[in-house]
């Protein structure tokens, strides 16, 4: 997940350039190694989100710096709920209900 703001000082110079971008332009400026699932715009238009998937670290670090000249960015990996889910359930610490269940009647 990408976070980005805008300062006032870099507004519009920050709107000009993204408003002038074509679809080529924006996947060009992504690159092949990245899918741009979304990107969310705070309606004031001084910052954002935008979820995309890659595997690819250097291409993701070479993306943001496309921008860090006139953005303040923020990346955060993160999951969706199924992977989440799996990570969860592969730890020591999770009870499963069926699990609780079991544990709780042989117990009685």
């Amino acid at each position: 997940m990408i976070s980005w703001s805008i300062s006032q000082a870099s507004r519009v110079d920050c709107w000009n350039v993204f408003g002038n971008m074509t679809l080529e332009d924006d996947l060009k400026d992504a690159g092949e190694s990245i899918k741009i699932v979304g990107r969310w715009h705070h309606l004031s238009g001084a910052s954002g989100v935008c979820i995309c998937e890659t595997d690819d670290h250097a291409a993701l670090n070479s993306w943001m710096l496309n921008w860090s000249p006139i953005c303040e960015i923020s990346v955060e990996p993160v999951v969706d709920d199924a992977a989440s889910r799996a990570a969860l359930q592969d730890k020591p610490f999770f009870t499963a209900k069926s699990q609780g269940a079991e544990t709780k009647e042989n117990a009685a």
